[in-house]
């Protein structure tokens, strides 16, 4: 079982074994997602942990310019935002926030991990993210500041 299988299954203890055995935390996969990117979208905290334990590098980016926190927090996965947010640049940990206060919830009163009686993210949230990547790539937005920019001019015509 790879590190990318034992992930995706949610295996803690398999992943903590490979990574005992010396297993790469940061191979890159498709779309070029990594394991902790994986894990942050599958809302699997404890594994996160593991990883960032093992050296998984949190500012890697996928192909379309996604860093494992902003996939947790477009999928809604506060108590690993929480984990990833010391790691990450102040471009990221805002656009995070701005996506967790989208989603009907707010990382700075969520406890750690994920919430017990939280309903799964709803297929809007996700299209919304995978619609707001596509659209950033089609625009030439190649990171997250300039996302971020673009959210807050089209806030201002709202108010």
């Amino acid at each position: 079982m790879s590190l990318f299988d034992a992930v995706m299954a949610g295996d803690e203890t398999r992943v903590e074994e490979l990574l005992a055995e010396g297993e790469d935390p940061n191979p890159i996969g498709e779309r070029g997602r990594t394991p902790l990117m994986m894990a942050a979208q599958a809302g699997h905290a404890k594994i996160v942990s593991a990883l960032l334990a093992a050296g998984a590098e949190p500012m890697l980016t996928d192909s379309t310019g996604e860093t494992a926190l902003l996939i947790a927090a477009a999928h809604g996965h506060s108590g690993v935002c929480a984990l990833l947010m010391p790691h990450a640049s102040d471009d990221d940990r805002d656009l995070a926030r701005t996506l967790l206060k989208t989603s009907g919830g707010s990382m700075l009163d969520a406890p750690p991990g994920p919430p017990e009686d939280a309903p799964p993210p709803s297929d809007a949230r996700r299209k919304l993210a995978s619609a707001g990547a596509y659209v950033a790539n089609k625009l030439g937005d190649d990171g997250p500041t300039k996302r971020l920019a673009r959210l807050f001019r089209s806030e201002k015509g709202r108010k």
